[in-house]
């Protein structure tokens, strides 16, 4: 009896993302979704993936920390964080605007920093 050909074996999440960060950190200039296929993603699937890659950097910033066999998430960013990091990449806004917005972020990240560390009271 003839052996079954084995399937390919399926990549991971990490092993998708890392492939579609790795083929768009590639590209020279603006492609189409299209493209995509060339590391084997159909039409469908790419969209899923371009749609949750977005999403994602959309939220706010996380930091993973594995402490033996525990994982501990932590929020980086609050929503005022966040908008005003979303503001800093918005290409419609002038570059002045942009640039206050990043003074902005860097004081308010500065300020809950110090809260943080007990330098000021709450």
């Amino acid at each position: 009896m003839p052996k079954k050909p084995k399937k390919p074996k399926r990549r991971t999440l990490a092993e998708r993302a890392e492939s579609i960060f790795r083929f768009i950190d590639m590209q020279p200039e603006p492609f189409p979704k299209s493209e995509l296929q060339r590391i084997g993603l159909n039409p469908t699937t790419a969209e899923n993936w371009v749609r949750l890659i977005e999403f994602i950097q959309s939220q706010p910033r996380i930091k993973v920390t594995s402490m033996g066999s525990s994982t501990y998430i932590e929020k980086l960013e609050n929503k005022y964080l966040s908008m005003l990091r979303k503001r800093i990449l918005d290409s419609s806004l002038s570059l002045k605007e942009r640039t206050q917005t990043m003074d902005d972020y860097i004081n308010a990240l500065l300020l809950l920093e110090k809260i943080e560390d007990g330098r000021i009271k709450k």
